[in-house]
C-alpha cells in the first residue's frame, strides 16, 4: 500500500509512526514545501526567550527518527493538486501515487487587513521556522514593539520582549480581555494586573485604524492615540490551510477547516484529515470548533494512521480543550467552557471562584486560583479555569478527564487525591473549589 502525508507537522510525524507499526511493508511517503520537518513549534517562544539553546534544540523528529522506520520525505515539494480519481498527488510536473492519504496542512497567521500595512517591520510566527529566524534576528536591533492581539502568541512575544530590556512595549487587543478564548473576565483580570505590573501597556477593546511606514519605524493609529515603534508584531489568530483540500473538492465545515468524521476521514473515504487544518467539535454541546494544539495534532496522527491501516477502530471523541501556558510567573490553565461561552451555548451554569495554596506554605506552596462551571440541571462540570505559580497542568488533565467523562460535582469531590506535604496538599485546592460548587448546586 502506498501511503501519502502531505505536511510536515508533529501530526504528520505521528501518524507515520503508527502506521508503520502495524505495517512493515506500507509505503509511507511525506510531501513538505520546507527544509525541514520534526520541529515542535509551542518551543519557538523558547529559542526566542533563549531558554532553549538552538533551534536544533526544539527538533523532536530528526533524520533518524525517518530513514529508521523507512519513511520516505520529500523537503521543499508542494502539494499543489490532489487528482482523487487517479490518486495522485502533483508538485509541478512530478506525480505522485498514493492509496491512502492524511492531510496534515496545518493553519497560517492571520493579519488583520488594516490600511496602511506594507511588509515592512511586520511580523508574524507560525510553525515554519523561516518566519522565527527572521523574528530573532529583529529582536536584538530594537527597543519599542507594539504587538497586536491578546491571545497567548501576544503574551508570549511581550514576555520575550520584556526579557530582552524593551523601553516600550504595547499589547493592543480587539477584546475587552486578555486570553478571551479561554478565561472569563473575572479570572483575565489577574493576568492583566500582572502585565501591567511588568511595565508592559496593555491597551484593550482597542481598534486600529491605520498603520504608517516611517523611516525609522511604525505609527499605528488606534481611534484615540497614535504609537510610534519600531516595529509591529501580529498575534491576531490563525486560518486552516484548506487551499488543497478546496481544489480537490473536499468538504470544508462550518468553521473552515476541513470536514471530518468521527474516524478522521474527510468526504473521501481514502483520505483522512488531523491538526490543524481538520475541523473538531467540542465534546460538551458537540458544537463544530477548531483546536489548534500540538497535543491534538499528535492525538489526530496517531488515529488516523491507525484506522487507515486497520479499517476505523478508533472513534475520534471530540475535544474538551485542555490549555496550559506559563506567563509571567504564572500558570494559566483551563479545560472545558468559559461561564460566558456556556451560556451563549444555552446552558443554565453555576460557577465558584477560588482562592488557595497549592501545598502549605512552609512547603514552599503558591496561591492558586481556581474557577470551575457546571451544569445546574445535570450537575455535572462543565469548565475550569487555574491560574498559579505551580501544579496547575496536572490539575487541569485531571479536570479534563472529569469534563470528558461527564463526572457528577458530587463524585468528583470524593475522588481520592494523592498527598505528600512537599508535593500537594492534603485538603487538595481543586477538591476545595469542588466542594464549594457542590454546596451552591445544591442551593441552585
Amino acid at each position: 500500500m502506498e501511503i501519502g502525508i502531505v505536511g510536515g507537522g508533529g501530526g504528520a510525524s505521528n501518524a507515520a509512526n503508527v502506521i508503520r507499526s502495524l505495517d512493515k511493508e506500507a509505503q509511507i511517503s511525506i510531501f513538505t514545501n520546507r527544509g525541514e520537518i520534526g520541529n515542535l513549534p509551542c518551543e519557538i517562544p523558547f529559542v526566542l526567550s533563549g531558554t532553549l539553546p538552538s533551534w536544533e534544540s526544539c527538533f523532536a523528529f530528526k533524520d533518524k527518527f525517518y530513514s529508521e522506520r523507512d519513511i520516505k520525505v520529500y523537503f521543499n515539494t508542494e502539494i499543489t493538486e490532489i487528482n482523487r480519481e487517479k490518486k495522485w498527488l502533483i508538485a509541478g510536473k512530478r506525480q505522485y501515487h498514493y492509496d491512502k492519504l492524511i492531510l496534515d496542512l496545518g493553519a497560517s497567521p492571520i493579519v488583520p487587513p488594516i490600511p496602511g500595512l506594507d511588509g515592512r517591520r511586520e511580523f508574524v510566527l507560525s510553525s515554519d521556522l523561516k518566519r522565527a529566524k527572521a523574528f530573532e534576528g529583529v529582536i536584538p536591533k530594537f527597543a519599542r514593539a507594539a504587538i497586536i492581539g491578546a491571545g497567548q502568541i501576544a503574551l508570549e512575544v511581550a514576555a520575550i520582549l520584556k526579557a530582552r530590556a524593551y523601553e516600550q512595549i504595547y499589547l493592543v487587543g480587539r477584546s475587552a480581555r486578555v486570553l478571551r478564548a479561554y478565561l472569563d473576565g473575572d479570572m483575565a483580570g489577574l493576568i492583566a494586573e500582572r502585565i501591567r505590573e511588568e511595565g508592559i501597556e496593555l491597551i484593550l477593546s482597542a481598534k486600529v485604524v491605520r498603520a504608517t511606514s516611517k523611516r525609522n519605524g511604525k505609527v499605528i493609529t488606534l481611534q484615540d492615540r497614535d504609537i510610534e515603534v519600531d516595529f509591529v508584531f501580529f498575534a491576531t489568530g490563525t486560518e486552516p490551510n484548506t487551499q488543497l483540500a478546496r481544489g480537490a473538492g473536499i468538504t470544508i465545515g462550518a468553521t473552515g477547516a476541513i470536514a471530518v468524521n468521527e474516524y478522521l476521514q474527510t468526504s473521501d473515504p481514502d483520505i483522512y484529515a488531523i491538526g490543524d487544518c481538520m475541523e473538531s467539535w467540542e465534546r460538551i454541546t458537540g458544537s463544530k470548533v477548531r483546536y489548534q494544539t500540538a497535543t491534538n495534532a499528535a492525538r489526530t496522527g496517531r488515529i488516523a494512521g491507525r484506522n487507515l491501516i486497520l479499517g476505523n477502530v478508533i472513534r475520534y471523541p471530540g475535544t474538551v480543550r485542555p490549555f496550559v501556558m506559563e506567563i509571567f510567573d504564572y500558570q494559566v490553565g483551563t479545560v472545558g467552557l468559559t461561564e460566558e461561552y456556556a451560556r451563549q451555548q444555552g446552558l443554565e451554569v453555576v460557577s465558584v471562584v477560588t482562592t488557595s495554596s497549592t501545598r502549605r506554605r512552609v512547603f514552599g506552596g503558591k496561591p492558586i486560583r481556581i474557577k470551575l462551571v457546571a451544569d445546574r440541571k445535570t450537575g455535572v462540570l462543565v469548565g475550569a479555569q487555574l491560574i498559579g505559580g505551580e501544579l496547575v497542568a496536572g490539575k487541569v488533565d485531571k479536570l479534563a478527564v472529569a469534563i470528558a467523562e461527564r463526572i457528577p460535582v458530587k463524585w468528583l469531590s470524593l475522588i481520592d487525591t494523592c498527598y505528600s506535604p512537599t508535593l500537594g496538599a492534603g485538603y487538595e485546592a481543586v477538591t476545595m473549589a469542588l466542594d464549594e460548587l457542590l454546596e451552591k448546586l445544591s442551593k441552585a
